[in-house]
């Protein structure tokens, strides 16, 4: 078959983000044995990875087509791709200073950051498992050396290390249960593995072992339980601002290709995978929220509290089938749109705590509860912005949290799983418990808790970063309509298959 410029034309954000990568890695070539400039490499970063999100932008407003046989950029694919390459680029600018003053090799760096925004675009818009699995691998081993590479820092290696283990075994665990798809279907395709396993009974014994495999490979990429281990060493250990983007947007492509695959491949096969994912739903939540009320230290906080947020982003893709709903295209939380529309305000809402987190790890060199002890009179901005980030994560009213939690926990009473939906209440409830300790620390500290000493300043880049991502939870928390909208058009590419 014969591929012309035009059919590659959808794939033009893509193209501009490697052509970046390839950008750096030219330059610091040609410079020499004195290397390039880490400042400048940020800069190419931010300029290619801002063209990026442009194209996604007005390819979202066209009209979305068909690129290839294993590619589909359809407005589904489209809508995460903006979430990635936002997440990627406010990450860059507000952590561009903090990541060149630590990590070895700019050039290296700043170009598998570009790779890893590709990577994370093509693995949302595959519809074949062999491109699914290629991307993801180059996303996770790329992570892998992003997590470890402020070498003179043992936790950095440490973290590095412990995530390519967990990593490894959650790869050739998702692989063998690709091979199970494969090998029972002959079809690499989705759409095509979908009919043969609602058409052919014959091959039925292989969905259970298919489903369990890939969802626990794809369990690790979203911090499910019992798949989290890595999670709060990583997190901790690794640069913030790559902790910024591991939280967000490879969260957010996890989840995407979980829907796809249950989607695309298993929609006639709901019974299997739909108990599944309630029972990690609820297992996730209460991991992630009672282990996060032991912690001191405010990343490994952020940490359980991800994974818990990893729990009720789950209900909205466990709200998505139900044989006692009629028409599931009539109601309006469908579960896989609150999905969409609560991984939205998650981006804002974390990648924002995290920067809080980096910026008061350079006024006083650590993260710990204490660190924030206080902090309100050293910085009113950044406590105001993290009391704001606190009160989105709980879910309060006005903020994105509490509209993503709004259209999941509303498409799972919809659907009519109250159990879930009660769950989900009480976690909530739970996490305000840990949420408002950190609140009250910076606000309201004990009279004889004393302030770490302050050894430097927030920086205007993440002063800014934190102030559009304060306005960002507020813009689809009071002004929804817009990502409502696209999230509904996201949603129904794929809601069609059902």
């Amino acid at each position: 078959m014969e591929i012309g410029f035009a059919s590659l034309a959808p794939l033009l954000p893509e193209i501009l983000v490697s052509v970046g990568a390839l950008l750096i890695l030219i330059l610091d070539t040609t410079a020499g044995k004195q290397g390039g400039s880490s400042r400048g490499y940020m800069a190419i970063t931010v300029i290619f990875l801002l063209l990026g999100l442009v194209g996604a932008f007005v390819q979202l407003g066209g009209q979305p087509q068909t690129a290839a046989y294993v590619v589909d950029i359809d407005s589904f694919s489209l809508f995460l791709k903006m979430i990635i390459y936002t997440a990627m680029l406010l990450t860059a600018i507000a952590g561009g200073g903090y990541l060149n003053q630590r990590v070895s090799g700019g050039a290296e760096f700043w170009s598998s950051y570009l790779f890893i925004s590709v990577a994370m675009a093509f693995a949302v818009s595959a519809n074949n498992l062999l491109l699914i699995f290629v991307a993801i691998e180059f996303l996770s081993i790329t992570s892998y050396i992003l997590v470890g590479s402020i070498r003179e820092d043992l936790r950095s290696s440490e973290a590095g290390l412990k995530y390519f283990l967990y990593g490894s075994v959650a790869s050739a665990i998702m692989l063998y249960g690709m091979t199970f798809m494969y090998g029972a279907t002959g079809s690499l395709n989705l759409v095509e593995i979908g009919t043969v396993f609602a058409e052919n009974s014959t091959v039925h014994a292989a969905i259970i072992p298919a489903v369990i495999l890939v969802m626990a490979g794809l369990g690790f990429k979203t911090s499910l339980a019992p798949f989290f281990q890595w999670t709060p060493d990583t997190y901790e250990g690794a640069p913030t601002p790559v902790t910024a983007y591991l939280s967000t947007a490879s969260k957010a492509v996890g989840f995407a290709v979980m829907a796809r695959v249950l989607l695309m491949a298993f929609s006639a096969n709901a019974e299997v995978w739909v108990p599944v994912l309630g029972g990690l739903s609820v297992l996730t939540m209460f991991a992630g929220n009672l282990m996060a009320l032991r912690q001191t230290n405010v990343k490994r906080m952020f940490a359980y509290s991800s994974i818990a947020q990893a729990g009720y982003i789950l209900l909205g893709l466990t709200a998505v089938v139900n044989s006692n709903v009629v028409d599931v295209m009539s109601l309006s939380m469908n579960g896989l749109n609150g999905m969409l529309i609560y991984l939205m305000g998650y981006l804002f809402t974390n990648i924002g705590a995290f920067m809080v987190v980096m910026a008061v790890e350079n006024m006083t060199g650590g993260s710990d509860y204490a660190h924030f002890t206080g902090l309100v009179k050293r910085s009113p901005w950044l406590a105001t912005a993290m009391l704001v980030f606190l009160l989105s994560l709980v879910g309060i009213p006005l903020t994105a949290g509490f509209v993503g939690k709004f259209f999941v926990f509303g498409a799972t009473i919809q659907h009519q799983y109250y159990f879930l939906a009660v769950m989900a209440l009480i976690n909530v409830a739970i996490s305000a418990f840990y949420y408002m300790t950190v609140a009250r620390i910076m606000f309201f500290p004990a009279e004889d808790g004393e302030p770490a000493p302050t050894i430097g300043g927030a920086g205007i880049g993440v002063q800014a970063i934190v102030t559009i991502c304060v306005i960002g939870v507020f813009w689809v928390g009071m002004y929804p309509a817009l990502i409502i909208e696209w999230a509904n058009t996201a949603s129904q590419y794929l809601l069609t298959i059902l």
